[in-house]
C-alpha cells in the first residue's frame, strides 16, 4: 500500500511539474509578446528581436507532437497535434518577422507579428476550448 501511494505522489508530483512548465513557459511567451509590442511602440528594434528570442526560446516545448502532449493537462493530450501545428506556424512567423525587422521593414514585420497573435490565439481557442 506505501508503494501505491509513493507512486502515486510522484505522478502527482510530475504531473505539477508539467503544469509548472507550462505556465511558465506561457508567462515567457507572453513577455517576449509584450517586448515586441513595446519595441513597435517605441521604435525600437532591438526590444522587438530581444522579445522575438524569448518567444522563440519559449515556443521550443512544442517542438514535436510528443513533447506538445506532454505538458498539455490529461484532458487535453489528444489535441497535442493542435498544439504542435500551432508552433510549427509559429516559428515560420517568427523568423520572418525578424528578417523583416532587421532589413528595417517595419510594416512588413508588424503583418508577421498578425500570424503570431494567429498562432498563439489558434492554439489557445482550440486546446483551451474557447
Amino acid at each position: 500500500m506505501k508503494k501505491f501511494f509513493f507512486g502515486l505522489s510522484i505522478l502527482a508530483t510530475l504531473g505539477l511539474q508539467a503544469s509548472d512548465s507550462l505556465s511558465l513557459n506561457m508567462a515567457s511567451m507572453r513577455d517576449g509578446m509584450q517586448s515586441v509590442q513595446d519595441g513597435f511602440l517605441y521604435n525600437n528594434k532591438t526590444t522587438i528581436l530581444d522579445g522575438l528570442k524569448k518567444i522563440t526560446k519559449a515556443n521550443e516545448m512544442f517542438h514535436n507532437e510528443a513533447s506538445a502532449a506532454e505538458f498539455l493537462p490529461k484532458e487535453k493530450k489528444t489535441l497535442s497535434k493542435v498544439a504542435y501545428l500551432s508552433s510549427k506556424s509559429l516559428n515560420i512567423y517568427l523568423s520572418e518577422m525578424e528578417e523583416y525587422v532587421k532589413e528595417n521593414r517595419i510594416i512588413e514585420a508588424s503583418s508577421s507579428f498578425s500570424g503570431v497573435v494567429h498562432s498563439c490565439t489558434r492554439c489557445h481557442a482550440i486546446v483551451r476550448g474557447w
